[in-house]
């Protein structure tokens, strides 16, 4: 399913963060308005899961689609509550709304981060999402085929993302959602390089170690634009910081531009760490290691990233100034997404 390019807003990535870490919220009920997913609805908890599931259904509306995210009893070994992502867009939505929130679902839980969903459902009446119809589809789920190789690879995913979420602390502070893997003391200094423009290089790379659980300096360069696509990897994901000095209408620039690339050939357990990172590794390069971020790429092929294609996203004309929080290149004759 092709993604709708909406985001979850700042508002939404606070209160699930809150959420997640007071556990004071049962649910959270999801809508997109304006082209951005907001909260518009919440619940605290009264009683236990179960008790208080009637309130998802006391959530709905007619002909209104919504996602809702429900906070369950169970925790998981980092200690943070465990939740459910519903989905509900009936069928006599109107056909654009329909389409909006089939192809967003997935932006929403990869933003607020897939491994804190242990379970989702999806329905298209209102009926269909009683406690007696869950834990119908609960006894269908546990009762389905041995889990396929793929799905074996997920739950690993998700049990080392629960594993890293001990690190997740200054993320929640900040607002960000994900997972928060700490950068080496090698990878911040160079980072915190990219603020002075006389450093030794322009390109910083980092990469997941994933089994001690840290964020890594790859590689440092000194390169121009038009090296960019043939430096950066096209083997496996990677989180750059790009300092670009250049001139636009006379004026001259250095725009630090972040830029998160993730080969479709990459491993699944690889795209959903990376993906679950991207976010506070953002925020670290901004807050810690004083950055200011002019624009904020992603895409699966390094190839993508050329110098007219970035110079389109920094300085784009007025009238048609870019709305997503991230980019993804879409050059003539390509086909496919960025990573997930």
């Amino acid at each position: 399913m092709t993604q709708s390019g909406i985001q979850v807003s700042k508002e939404l990535a606070e209160l699930f963060s809150d959420a997640v870490s007071t556990g004071n919220y049962r649910l959270i009920r999801v809508s997109i308005d304006n082209e951005s997913l907001v909260s518009s609805k919440t619940l605290e908890v009264n009683n236990s899961w179960n008790d208080d599931f009637v309130g998802v259904q006391e959530s709905l509306e007619e002909k209104i689609p919504c996602y809702i995210l429900y906070r369950l009893d169970t925790k998981s070994p980092s200690g943070d509550y465990e939740w459910i992502f519903l989905s509900y867009v009936p069928d006599d939505a109107k056909v654009r709304d329909k389409t909006l929130y089939a192809s967003t679902r997935a932006t929403l839980t990869k933003e607020l981060g897939d491994y804190r969903f242990v379970d989702s459902m999806h329905g298209t009446a209102i009926t269909e999402f009683s406690l007696k119809e869950y834990e119908k589809h609960k006894r269908h789920k546990n009762a389905d085929a041995p889990l396929t190789q793929r799905e074996k690879e997920l739950a690993e995913v998700k049990a080392a993302e629960a594993s890293a979420s001990s690190y997740s602390t200054s993320a929640r502070k900040s607002h960000v959602a994900g997972i928060a893997f700490p950068l080496s003391d090698e990878a911040t200094a160079a980072v915190k390089s990219l603020n002075q423009s006389e450093s030794d290089f322009n390109l910083v790379q980092l990469s997941l170690d994933v089994k001690n659980e840290r964020i890594e300096l790859d590689s440092t360069s000194k390169i121009d634009i038009d090296q960019l696509a043939n430096t950066i990897s096209s083997e496996a994901p990677r989180f750059s910081f790009f300092a670009y000095e250049h001139t636009h209408e006379g004026q001259d620039f250095r725009s630090t531009v972040f830029i998160y690339t993730c080969p479709t050939s990459s491993k699944i357990r690889e795209r959903m760490l990376y993906s679950s990172c991207r976010g506070s590794v953002i925020s670290y390069g901004e807050s810690e290691c004083g950055l200011t971020i002019a624009k904020k790429l992603e895409t699966s092929d390094p190839n993508d990233l050329t110098k007219s294609y970035i110079l389109e996203e920094l300085h784009p004309p007025s009238e048609v100034a870019p709305k997503l929080a991230f980019s993804r290149p879409r050059p003539p004759g390509r086909r496919g997404g960025g990573p997930v």
